[in-house]
C-alpha cells in the first residue's frame, strides 16, 4: 500500500467546544473505510483532550499534545488546554451498531482499529513523518509466539524509541501513550481543515455501540525488560464513562490484568476502547498486549 500525506486534527476544549489544530499525517493509504480488521500500519487524525482517568497522562490536561501514526511519522505542535493533536492512515468498521450493538464479549483490536498517538508537548515535536517514536502492529515475535489460551483477536508488539535530546515537558508531567480509536465513516468538511473517511475518530462521530454489561476491560501484557512500567486506561475526553488509569510494572512472560467497568454507563457509543501510557519518555520499551476484550 502506497503511502501518502494527509492533514486531518480535532481539537476539543475541556467545556466541549470545537476548536482546530493543524497537523500533518503520514497515512498507510487513506483508504476510506472497509471490513478490514488489522490494525492498520498508520492512523488516523487525532485530537488534543482525550483519554478519561485521572487526566495527568492524557491528552485532555492543559498544554498536552496528541498524535495518531502506527507506522512512521506523526506530526503535533505544542498547545494549551487540551493539547494538539494528529494521526495517520487505517480504514474502520461503523462509528455505531444496530440493537444492542457489539455484542460481548468485545474484541476490541478486531473493532478499533484506529491508532492515535498522544504525548507530551515535548515528546509530540518529534511526531514528524518518517519517524519512529512509537511502533505498534501486530505480530508472533516474542511472548507473541506464545499467546495467551484462547486469545482473540490481535497480539500487539509495542516498541517505543524515545526521541534525541528529549527532556520533561516545562508544564506538566511526561507522557506518551497510544488510544485504539473507532474510524471516521463520513467526510466533515466543517472541521478545519476538514475530517475525511479512514481518519481517526476523536469525537466528530458517535463512538460504536457496545451491547450493557460488560463488567471489565481484560488483557494480557508482557515486556522485552522485566520491571517495565506501563499505565493501561480506557475513554477518551468525549466518552460517557471514566476509567482511572491503572499502573502495572510487567514481566517477561503474559499476566493477566483488568480494568474494572463497575459502575460505569457507556450508552451511547465507545470512542477510545483502551489505551496505554508511558510515565517515562526518556527511556525505551518493548512491550506486548493481547486478547484486550471487553467482557
Amino acid at each position: 500500500m502506497s503511502q501518502s500525506l494527509c492533514s486531518r486534527s480535532i481539537r476539543r476544549s475541556r467545556q466541549g467546544a470545537l476548536s482546530i489544530a493543524a497537523c500533518l499525517m503520514v497515512a498507510a493509504g487513506c483508504e476510506p473505510a472497509s471490513d478490514k480488521t488489522d490494525i492498520p500500519s498508520g492512523t488516523n487524525s487525532g485530537r488534543a483532550g482525550g483519554a478519561g482517568g485521572s487526566g495527568d497522562s492524557s491528552p485532555s490536561g492543559s498544554g498536552g499534545a496528541s498524535a495518531g501514526n502506527g507506522g512512521p511519522g506523526g506530526m503535533a505542535a505544542g498547545g494549551s488546554g487540551g493539547g494538539n493533536s494528529m494521526g495517520s492512515g487505517g480504514s474502520g468498521g461503523a462509528p455505531s451498531s444496530p440493537g444492542n450493538g457489539i455484542p460481548l464479549p468485545m474484541v476490541v483490536t478486531t473493532h478499533y482499529e484506529n491508532q492515535g498517538w498522544f504525548g507530551d508537548s515535548v515528546v509530540a515535536a518529534a511526531f514528524a513523518p518518517g519517524a519512529a517514536v512509537i511502533k505498534q502492529e501486530a505480530s508472533d515475535e516474542g511472548p507473541c509466539a506464545a499467546r495467551v489460551d484462547n486469545a482473540r483477536g490481535k497480539c500487539l508488539k509495542i516498541t517505543y524509541t524515545p526521541p534525541a535530546g528529549v527532556t520533561a515537558p516545562a508544564v506538566g508531567d511526561p507522557y506518551v501513550g497510544v488510544f485504539l480509536l473507532t474510524t471516521l465513516l463520513m467526510p466533515h468538511p466543517e472541521l478545519m481543515p476538514p475530517g475525511m473517511i479512514g481518519d481517526a475518530n476523536w469525537g466528530a462521530e458517535p463512538g460504536k455501540v457496545i451491547a450493557p454489561g460488560a463488567a471489565a476491560i481484560n488483557f494480557s501484557a508482557a515486556a522485552d525488560s522485566a520491571g517495565t512500567a506501563v499505565t493501561f486506561k480506557a475513554g477518551v475526553m468525549t466518552d460517557p464513562f471514566v476509567i482511572p488509569e491503572q499502573t502495572q510494572t510487567l514481566g517477561t512472560s503474559w499476566q493477566s490484568y483488568s480494568l474494572s467497568l463497575a459502575g460505569q454507563s457507556y450508552e451511547g457509543g465507545v470512542i477510545g476502547a483502551f489505551a496505554w501510557v508511558l510515565k517515562d519518555t526518556t527511556q525505551p520499551a518493548t512491550f506486548y498486549l493481547d486478547n484486550i476484550v471487553w467482557e
